[in-house]
């Protein structure tokens, strides 16, 4: 149980720059209109044993400066430093 954890955790460490890497591939700037979670879990099963793993998905959505709505995945932290109305990618830098 401990080793799963450290796993999971170790995972969980070395993913998160990369959620937040992965809004700036798309270039979008703009104004944070809403805010969305999506918590997702799935079980994998391996012989007689069952395991279960869990991870949120943070998502900002975007209206540019064209009027697109556009949606971004981004960091726990960018998701909490980002409030509906602040510009968007400026609001991840706090």
């Amino acid at each position: 149980m401990k080793r799963t954890l450290a796993v999971l955790l170790t995972v969980a460490a070395l993913t998160a720059p990369l959620a937040g890497c992965s809004s700036s591939s798309k270039n979008v700037t703009g104004t944070v209109v809403s805010k969305d979670t999506d918590h997702e879990c799935k079980t994998k099963k391996k012989g007689s044993k069952r395991t279960r793993s869990c991870h949120t998905e943070y998502e900002l959505k975007v209206r540019t400066k064209s009027g697109d709505m556009e949606e971004v995945d981004v960091s726990y932290s960018a998701y909490s430093n980002c409030v509906e109305g602040s510009r968007y990618p400026k609001c991840t830098t706090r």
